[in-house]
């Protein structure tokens, strides 16, 4: 039991490294993201000034505002491309090979621990039908007696063979 414990306890522990490591990129991304807009209204803001106060005598009015909000756009979509591309590190794989072999071994004991209860239950049969056929009116019987045998075999060999 205390094995199952121990495999349920790492389980869950990959499970929330998972989780901080998934919340940690989510952390950084959106740092990206806002940090991407702030740049993006600071600089529309100041370069659109200062753009449309260079370009506007010599292109005209309405070509240096539309120089000045190509320029505005190309800034967002870099700060867009950089948030895009983060990823999370190599402890993830590490991480997830734990998590799949805990869930592995998980699933082992609980078929052993289905296999246990099984030959118990089929015990537990044996034993009334052996209990029911000796405590018959007609008395023990040599047949009887042979119901009782293999299952004391069994049990005996079983303690001896945890």
């Amino acid at each position: 039991m205390d094995d199952y414990l121990v495999k349920m306890q790492l389980l869950l522990k990959a499970e929330m490294i998972l989780l901080r490591l998934q919340l940690r990129l989510i952390v950084q991304q959106t740092a990206f993201y806002i940090a991407a807009v702030l740049l993006a209204v600071l600089a529309t803001g100041m370069l659109n000034i200062a753009f449309y106060l260079y370009l506007a005598p010599r292109l005209g009015s309405a070509s240096a505002a539309l120089a000045v909000a190509i320029v505005d756009i190309v800034l967002a979509v870099v700060a867009i491309v950089v948030a895009s591309h983060l990823r999370l590190g190599p402890e993830v794989d590490a991480v997830k090979a734990l998590r799949k072999s805990a869930l592995a071994n998980l699933t082992a004991d609980a078929e052993y621990a289905k296999i246990k209860i099984a030959e118990l239950h089929d015990d537990i049969k044996r034993i009334r039908t052996a209990v029911t056929g000796f405590m018959r009116f007609d008395g023990v019987s040599l047949a009887s007696f042979f119901q009782w045998v293999p299952m004391l075999l069994r049990i005996l060999l079983r303690q001896k063979n945890p």
